[in-house]
């Protein structure tokens, strides 16, 4: 009987764990998993990124045209970039990017 209600219980774990846990693709990077939501992202970029990067990353005064860039790196590379920048980007997380935002903003640059 104990070794029944041990295999119910552990049947249960499993169902629900595998059901909320979210499916991890890391790269490099804390926060580089598959995710990210490419609306709220755009909103992150605009709020971010546009300045050097320019409107909807076409290219700005500092930063280049993201256009293309999921050609060159892959989502995760993107997740990872944001989270450790080489100079002259600056370096935005964690300071003032929480992981949802980094994931979000690699969606968006992904979807140009």
């Amino acid at each position: 009987m104990r070794s029944a209600l041990g295999l119910v219980f552990m049947l249960c774990t499993v169902a629900c764990t595998s059901a909320s846990v979210e499916r991890q693709d890391v790269s490099a990077g804390t926060g580089a998993t598959v995710g990210g939501d490419r609306i709220a992202g755009a909103l992150v970029f605009a709020a971010n990124c546009e300045t050097c990067h320019g409107a909807e990353g076409a290219g700005g005064p500092v930063g280049p045209s993201l256009y293309g860039e999921s050609k060159r790196m892959s989502y995760g590379g993107l997740v990872s970039w944001i989270e450790d920048p080489q100079p002259p980007m600056p370096r935005l997380y964690p300071k003032f990017l929480t992981p949802s935002e980094v994931r979000d903003a690699a969606a968006y640059v992904e979807s140009l």
